[in-house]
This record gives C-alpha cells, sequence and structure tokens, in this order.
C-alpha cells in the first residue's frame, strides 16, 4: 500500500517545525527532536523575514517622504510621472513586498508545483499583489510564525494535492471506452481530442494538436514524475513533445517518454491510448482505491505477463527544466561540419558547476560559449531521445558521430 493512501493532516500553525523536502515522502516529528535536523531551513526563514522586516522600515520611510508635499515634485522627476503618492500607493508597494518574500518561500518548496491548476490559481490570486483589485486587497503578514505554519500546513497537505491530482487524470479520460473504468491505471487509458484534421485551400491536409486533449498526459508526466522521486517542476512542452514525437515516429506508433514511466500512441482520429509503467500504475491505483473504493476490482492488475516483461523498464531521468530548455535549442548547419544555435540560457559557460543544461551539453561534445552552442556534427538526434525519454545516451552504445559514406557502405556491403 502506497504511503500516499493515508490522509495527512496539517500541523498545528503555531508549531515552529518545517521541512524543505523535493522527495516524495514527507517525515515530520515532534518539534523537540525536528527543530535541531532542520535548524538551517528555520535560518533561511529567519533570514528572509530579517531582510523583509528591513526593506518594509526602508519601503515605509521613503513613502513618507515622498508623501510629503514639498518632496511630491522630486518623486516626479525620478520617476518621470507627475503625480504625488497616496495611502492606496504605499498599501500597494506594502503588498507587492509581501508577495515577493511569499514567493521566494514557496520557490524553496515543490509545494506549488503539486497543486491543480484550481489551487495554483487560488494561491496566486491570495499571494500575488494586484494594483487594480477593489477594495485593494491584503496579502498576508511576512511573520515567522506565519511563514513556518503555513508552510508546514502545506507541505503535509503535499500527499492530498497528489491524491486529486490522481483523480482529476482519472475523471479527464474517455466516458466511452469501458477499458478507462476496468481497471484503473493499470490497463490502457483511453483521452480524446488530441488532434484534428484541418485543411486550407493553399495547404495539404495537416493535423492539428489540441492542448486540452493532451492535458491528460501532461498531468500524468507530472504524477509520474513525483513517484520517480524527481522534483516536480510544471511542464509546458507536452504538446510539442507529442507533435514532434509523432512526426518522428508516425501515427499508431508505440512512444515511451520520462524514463519509460509512460508510453502512448496517437491515432488520426484524435484518440491517444496510453500506458503507465506498471510500478507506478499499482500505486496509483492504490490512491484511487482510496478515493473511491468501490471504483476498481479487488483484481486490478490487467497488465499480462507479456505486456509486462514488453515495457521498458524504468529510468533516471534529468529534470524536465533542463529537458525542455534543451528542446527549444534550434540548430542549423554552418557547413565545414559545425552546427550551431544561439542560445537564451544564460551564460551558460560561467556556470559551469550548476548548469545541467550546459553540462548536459558538454557530454554531448558542445562547446559552450556565452551566447551559443556549437557541435561538430549534427546533434538534432540526440537532443531528441534526451527530450523523449530523459536520460543522458549510453558513451558505449549510442553513436554520437554518423559513419561515414566509406564505413556505410562497407556494412551495407557486409548485411547483403
Amino acid at each position: 500500500m502506497s504511503s500516499l493512501d493515508s490522509e495527512a493532516k496539517p500541523d498545528n500553525a503555531g508549531h515552529s517545525v518545517l521541512a524543505l523536502t523535493t522527495s516524495h515522502s514527507l517525515v515530520v516529528s515532534s518539534p523537540e527532536t525536528f527543530l535541531p535536523d532542520m535548524r538551517k531551513e528555520l535560518g533561511i526563514i529567519a533570514d528572509l523575514v530579517e531582510s523583509y522586516n528591513d526593506e518594509l522600515c526602508l519601503l515605509k520611510l521613503m513613502a513618507v517622504q515622498f508623501k510629503t508635499h514639498n518632496h511630491q515634485k522630486l518623486y516626479s522627476y525620478l520617476s518621470g510621472y507627475n503625480h504625488s503618492i497616496s495611502e492606496a500607493d504605499a498599501l500597494f508597494a506594502e503588498n507587492a513586498l509581501r508577495s515577493e518574500y511569499w514567493k521566494r518561500v514557496m520557490a524553496l518548496t515543490d509545494v506549488l508545483p503539486i497543486m491543480s491548476d484550481a489551487k495554483r490559481n487560488e494561491w496566486d490570486k491570495q499571494f500575488t499583489a494586484d494594483r487594480y483589485i477593489m477594495p485593494p486587497q491584503v496579502i498576508p503578514d511576512f511573520t515567522a510564525d506565519a511563514v513556518v505554519g503555513t508552510v508546514v500546513a502545506l507541505l503535509n497537505d503535499r500527499n492530498q494535492f497528489i491524491k486529486e491530482r490522481v483523480y482529476d487524470v482519472f475523471q479527464s479520460l474517455s466516458r466511452s471506452h469501458k477499458t478507462n473504468k476496468a481497471f484503473g491505471f493499470s490497463t490502457r487509458m483511453i483521452t480524446t481530442g488530441v488532434c484534428e484534421p484541418s485543411k486550407y485551400p493553399w495547404q495539404k491536409l495537416r493535423v492539428d494538436f489540441k492542448e486540452s486533449g493532451i492535458s491528460p498526459l501532461s498531468e500524468l508526466r507530472v504524477i509520474c514524475a513525483f513517484f520517480r522521486g524527481e522534483q516536480v517542476k510544471a511542464i509546458h512542452n507536452t504538446k510539442s513533445l507529442v507533435e514532434a514525437l509523432v512526426e518522428h515516429e508516425g501515427f499508431r506508433k508505440w512512444i515511451c517518454i520520462d524514463g519509460n514511466s509512460i508510453r502512448f500512441r496517437v491515432y488520426k482520429n484524435g484518440s491517444m491510448h496510453i500506458d503507465v509503467h506498471p510500478d507506478i500504475a499499482e500505486r496509483l491505483n492504490n490512491i484511487l482505491s482510496a478515493i473511491v473504493p468501490l471504483a476498481l476490482p479487488a483484481d486490478r492488475m490487467a497488465h499480462s505477463k507479456k505486456s509486462l516483461e514488453a515495457f521498458p523498464v524504468l529510468k533516471q531521468c534529468i529534470d524536465f527544466d533542463t529537458r525542455m530548455q534543451l528542446s527549444e535549442l534550434m540548430f542549423k548547419n554552418d557547413g565545414d561540419n559545425k552546427w550551431s544555435c544561439w542560445t537564451s540560457l544564460g551564460s551558460l559557460a560561467e556556470r559551469k558547476s550548476s548548469s545541467v543544461a550546459a553540462d548536459t551539453l558538454r557530454f554531448l561534445g558542445a562547446t559552450v560559449t556565452k551566447y551559443d552552442v556549437t557541435f561538430s556534427y549534427d546533434p538534432c538526434e540526440v537532443i531528441r531521445y534526451i527530450g523523449q525519454i530523459g536520460e543522458m545516451p549510453d558513451i558505449v552504445s549510442h553513436q554520437f558521430y554518423p559513419s561515414s559514406c566509406r564505413i556505410s557502405e562497407y556494412v551495407s556491403s557486409l548485411l547483403g
């Protein structure tokens, strides 16, 4: 039984405990035994609160100065606008400052990416400053007690957030296909509305992929990443990934992604068949049966022995952020066996120790400078492989450089 099957209730907000973690298990101890182990995280909170208080005092002093009648014209000189500072302006400035610090704290956890879209939008609405909301909003105070209590409660609710997302994916499956209800995530799932044909007078018949139809697959990718023990991040490239892979592999072909945790195939009628790796599917079914006990039969292992053996082995993945960055690189042949790409990844050469993207490119044989990436071979295929599977290609078995014509012709003659 999965550890997510038990309900997780928030600790008392007054307890000074915090767990800044990205793993898929959360262990909370009593304050007496927990505090010494989490001293570093509590120190980060204390530093942020101290920095916030310092900036808040400075902000209030500046507001008082610029609200003084004699100083209003000086503010106009600085800002370039001919208006004064009002009480509403000062209130918004304080809200904006609190909002920034709340975002800094939440960036230390993986809670927001785990939330469903509805809950994340609700959070953003409460903690994002907006100058034009009437009546003026008030962002919650940024104090040590408020921060620790809120973050601990959210961390303890992570399990519930995952449960809700699993159930939402199950609910989004096609109602017209019986396999979607028989065995939950242990059998083939079908979603519709993935693509539709379109034809314009000046174009050939083409297939347009729809974000709404692909969203269940995108949600599954997030959930499977959680169960692989990876840091959960929002995924924005599922539609473009599916488009590229279907163009490369074709319709009606099984395509594995994300460390072989998911495989799918797309049909021209707009339906998509999805299989989840059996190891992860059983854990998802444990969650589903806890939410809706009668939704699944007691014997819910629908995968046959043959299909279990055919499913590829799970692999460790590079993080989604790096893979999405790499997939955005567009290389062109500059001649003389050089493929280059201007990069917006930042000064990769200056962040050798911290940039996974830069390290990945260098491992593949690239020369990474401040503004571009250069290969001595066409890297498109290997970049596609990393974006699809998420693992680094094996340096022994993977052929990075294409064979010369002489070798290709010789091997072809041997094969007859």
